[in-house]
C-alpha cells in the first residue's frame, strides 16, 4: 500500500491514531496500598518475533507471582479434545449434513479450490464446522508447520514457563466457552467468512506477516485499519458484524472480568 497508495496509509494511520492505548502491548496497573500488575496483549502464533518479549515485558513477566492466560486448556491438548467430545456439534456437523450441502455452487467451488490450493483433502473436513476450518487455512504454511511441530504460541510458553517458575497460572475461560460463543452466531456468518478468506488466497499471508510486524513494533492500533482495508467481510465487518462483536467481544469480556 505505502507503494501503491500512499494516500490510502495516511487514512489507516490517522484512523489507528484515534485509537486509544493504540501504541503498546504492556501496560501497568497500578493502585495504591497494592503491588502493580501488568496487561500483556497476545498473539496466538508460534513467529519468533511474536514468541521472544522485550526486555520490559521480560522483566514483568519474571516479577509476577501469578500469570493469567486465556484459557489453561492449551496446556493440556488431549483433556481439552476430551472435553470437547462431549459437545461434538460445537466442532463438526452431527446431523449427517456437510460443511458442501450448506453451499450454492459458486461458494462450493470456492471452497473446493481453496482447500486444494492448501493441500487439504475435502473429504477430510467435509464435517468441520466453517470456524474450525477457518482456523486451518487463515495462517500462513510456516506458522502451521511450526504448529504441527508442537511449537508453543505465546500464550503456551507464557503459561508452561509460569508453571515451571511455580508460578500460580490462572485461565479467564475454557476452550468450550471460546466455542460455544462461536456456534451461537448465524452459520451463514461463519460460512460467508470463511469463502471470503479462502478467496484471499496469499493476500491472507500477507495480512498475517504485516500484523506480526505491526506487532513487534507495538502499533497495535493499525490493526483495525489494515484489517477493514485488506479483509473487509473475511474479518467479520460485513453484515453480521455487530452481532459478532457482541458475543466474541462484549461479552467474554464481561465472562473474564468475572
Amino acid at each position: 500500500l505505502r507503494q501503491t497508495d500512499p494516500a490510502a496509509v495516511g487514512k489507516l494511520e490517522a484512523k489507528a491514531n484515534q485509537t486509544l492505548n493504540g501504541k503498546g502491548t504492556l501496560w501497568k496497573i497500578e493502585k495504591q496500598g497494592l503491588a502493580a500488575s501488568w496487561l500483556f496483549g497476545t498473539i496466538h502464533m508460534t513467529d519468533p518475533r511474536v514468541t521472544s518479549l522485550t526486555p520490559t515485558a521480560q522483566t514483568a513477566y519474571d516479577g509476577a507471582k501469578t500469570v493469567v492466560i486465556e484459557t489453561t486448556d492449551i496446556l493440556d491438548q488431549a483433556k481439552t479434545m476430551g472435553q470437547l467430545a462431549q459437545e461434538p456439534e460445537l466442532m463438526m456437523f452431527t446431523d449427517g449434513s456437510t460443511l458442501m450441502s450448506k453451499l450454492g455452487k459458486e461458494d462450493a467451488a470456492a471452497l473446493e479450490a481453496g482447500l486444494q490450493a492448501r493441500g487439504i483433502p475435502l473429504s477430510s473436513v467435509a464435517k468441520m464446522k466453517p470456524w474450525m476450518l477457518i482456523a486451518m487455512v487463515a495462517l500462513p504454511a510456516c506458522e502451521m508447520a511450526r504448529k504441527a511441530a508442537s511449537v508453543e504460541i505465546l500464550d503456551q510458553k507464557l503459561a508452561t514457563g509460569a508453571k515451571a517458575a511455580g508460578k500460580e497460572l490462572l485461565g479467564l475461560e475454557t476452550a468450550s466457552e471460546q466455542l460455544r460463543a462461536m456456534a451461537s452466531l448465524p452459520l451463514e456468518f461463519h460460512i460467508r467468512g470463511l469463502i471470503d478468506t479462502l478467496k484471499l488466497g496469499d493476500k491472507a499471508d500477507d495480512v498475517v506477516e504485516t500484523m506480526i510486524e505491526l506487532y513487534e513494533s507495538e502499533d497495535i492500533g493499525m490493526f483495525w485499519p489494515l484489517f477493514e482495508a485488506t479483509l473487509g467481510q473475511a474479518a467479520g465487518l460485513g453484515e453480521g458484524y455487530a452481532e459478532f462483536e457482541q458475543v466474541m467481544v462484549i461479552k467474554r469480556n464481561t465472562v473474564m472480568a468475572d
